[in-house]
C-alpha cells in the first residue's frame, strides 16, 4: 500500500492510498477519522471496498480534506477510469465549500490538477499496480 498526499496550495489536503491493504487499514482508518467519519461508517467503508468497490472518496468540506482509497485494479485502463472519477469527487467537493460552479475555466483546472496530481505517484508505479 503506498500512500500520497497532495496539498493543493494550503486550500485542501488531498490523501491517496494505493492498493489498499486491509491488514494495514488502520492507516486508512486513521484518515478516515480525520475527515471526520464515524467508527461505523469507516467500518462501512471498508467492507464496500472489500466486496465491491474499485475505489471511494471521502470529503470534508469544512476540514478541506478528501481521502480516496484505491483497491487493486486489473489494467492501466482500469486505474485511469478510477482515477478520474475519484478525481471528480475531490473537484465537487472542492468547488461546493468555495462555492464555485461546476462550469467553465475554474472547474476544468481543478479536475486537470488533480488527475495530474494523483497520475504523478501512479505513473511511477505503474509496474507494481497492473
Amino acid at each position: 500500500m503506498i500512500k500520497q498526499v497532495i496539498d493543493i496550495e494550503g486550500y485542501w489536503e488531498v490523501i491517496v492510498f494505493w492498493n489498499v491493504n486491509y491488514g494495514l487499514f488502520d492507516i486508512v482508518e486513521h484518515e478516515l477519522n480525520r475527515v471526520g467519519l464515524s467508527g461505523a461508517a469507516i467500518e462501512r467503508v471498508k467492507m464496500m471496498m472489500e466486496k465491491e468497490a474499485k475505489a471511494v472518496t471521502c470529503s470534508n468540506g469544512s476540514k478541506h480534506l478528501s481521502v480516496v482509497a484505491f483497491n487493486h485494479h486489473s489494467s492501466e485502463a482500469d486505474y485511469i477510469n478510477s482515477i478520474v472519477h475519484e478525481a471528480e469527487h475531490v473537484k465537487q467537493a472542492m468547488l461546493k465549500t468555495y462555492l464555485v460552479d461546476d462550469e467553465g475555466e475554474p472547474p476544468a483546472y481543478t479536475i486537470g490538477y488533480l488527475v495530474m496530481k494523483i497520475w504523478k505517484v501512479f505513473s511511477n508505479y505503474i509496474a507494481c499496480f497492473c
